[in-house]
């Protein structure tokens, strides 16, 4: 059977950072540090290990198809550069598995363009994909990484092309994932990434429509044998890294997930955790699950103080006052409060933008530190086929979450709407320059 080779591509370097955006993150990095002194940010290469090769990995292993890994995340982004390589580790017939975001897409077309044309046959996924022309790879896949998903690779291998599309039903799945990831390929990477990721579930049962990760539709759980696995093998592998960053879309959609986090760490002490969840998952026995698991710091969507806005735009909510309850019930356990925030948004208004960061303002006690994001209209977002009319720029590159929108907003101008995400970053970078007070170790470790 042909072989696979899995590649992380490179990103072209950020041109023009935008100054403001570029500072804040100086003073978010000071304090964040600040609490966790092991965090770094890596001087070269990439922030975290691309997870997603780990589960390609283990699940073209469960096929039993050969992989190789090819790691072009300091190769220059050019596609002759990017191309040789990965002809010299495959041969006519294999399969290559390509997740480009939209940074690199442009780049991993013109990289398949060279390898198709070369015999081998090339699959994209990721949330990009769908927007790969007919005919430019062999095939594209819009879903999970699952057995389903392999056992259609075990066709393409054999010579099949076509979408790889698996119908996803909403609710909790059936089957769940009982194959641990593989990090043989990765494990270069130890001493040189800040925190661990994993997932005790995959996907979420919200369905906000601005989200790109709303696609999924269903919650598909991981055993715990499957859990206790991965950690084992990821504490050996990397056995200095102490921070886990969980990785499911919100934590406490499933009790059962919570349950295997905490079993499986329950005799691995020293180890720290960022959460992130949904304002409607934060109830008493969520905190204190992530105060039993080592939990420091919770992330929460916060779009905007205008909950009418965000019920048209599918985020679940209890309203303002709700809201402001939650995260002070967090901060008060002695959680330490992210909240993430995203600019850009279709329906957003003056009047919604000014409540918003008079609400970031009156509750800044409460905040810790804010991830700043303006909207792209990725294709997996459900938002995509009602945006794809209004937007005016398909150059990829400028497809980045510190640059204005590409597209035309309901109630603004793309000029407009950027004016308000810089109000944002400033209001977020006064609130974060406050003096922090530190809580005692006993209070954040188990």
């Amino acid at each position: 059977m042909p072989k696979s080779c899995i590649v992380q591509l490179p990103f072209p370097s950020s041109h023009d950072p935008d100054p403001h955006l570029s500072s804040y993150y100086g003073d978010y990095d000071r304090r964040f540090r600040a609490l966790l002194p092991e965090y770094f940010i890596p001087s070269d290469g990439l922030w975290e290990m691309p997870l997603w090769v780990a589960h390609l990995t283990a699940l073209l292993d469960t096929a039993g198809i050969d992989s190789v890994f090819r790691d072009l995340s300091r190769t220059s982004a050019e596609p002759d550069a990017c191309s040789e390589p990965l002809l010299e580790a495959t041969t006519p017939g294999d399969l290559v598995l390509m997740s480009p975001l939209a940074q690199n897409f442009r780049l991993a077309l013109e990289v398949a363009k060279h390898l198709e044309h070369a015999g081998r046959r090339v699959v994209l996924g990721g949330n990009m994909a769908p927007l790969a022309p007919d005919g430019s790879v062999h095939a594209v896949h819009r879903g999970q990484l699952d057995a389903t998903f392999v056992r259609r690779l075990v066709g393409l291998a054999s010579g099949a092309g076509g979408g790889l599309e698996k119908p996803l039903l909403p609710g909790l799945a059936s089957e769940r994932i009982t194959w641990a990831p593989d990090y043989r390929h990765l494990g270069g990477y130890e001493g040189q990434v800040p925190l661990l990721r994993l997932n005790a579930s995959h996907g979420c049962l919200y369905q906000c429509s601005f989200c790109g990760d709303a696609w999924s539709k269903q919650l598909t759980l991981v055993e715990k044998d499957t859990l206790k696995q991965e950690v084992d093998e990821l504490t050996t592998r990397f056995p200095d890294t102490r921070l886990f960053y969980i990785g499911d879309k919100t934590f406490g959609q499933s009790r059962e997930a919570v349950a295997n986090l905490l079993d499986v760490f329950q005799d691995r002490p020293g180890y720290r955790f960022i959460v992130q969840t949904h304002v409607m998952q934060v109830k008493d026995w969520i905190v204190d699950a992530m105060l039993e698991l080592g939990v420091v710091a919770v992330e929460l969507g916060f779009e905007s103080a205008d909950s009418q806005m965000l019920k048209r735009l599918n985020k679940l909510s209890r309203g303002l006052d709700d809201y402001t309850t939650k995260i002070h019930k967090l901060s008060d356990a002695g959680l330490k409060v992210v909240l993430n925030m995203m600019g850009g948004l279709d329906e957003e208004t003056e009047a919604a933008h000014g409540q918003t960061v008079d609400w970031m303002r009156q509750n800044s006690s409460a905040l810790w530190l804010f991830n700043l994001y303006n909207f792209v209209p990725y294709p997996l977002t459900p938002d995509f086929p009602r945006l794809r009319e209004r937007i005016f720029n398909w150059d990829f590159a400028d497809w980045r979450e510190d640059v204005p929108v590409v597209y035309r907003p309901q109630h603004l101008s793309p000029e407009a709407s950027w004016d308000l995400f810089q109000e944002k970053i400033a209001a977020a970078h006064d609130i974060i320059r406050t003096p922090m007070t530190i809580p005692s170790s006993s209070a954040q470790e188990k």
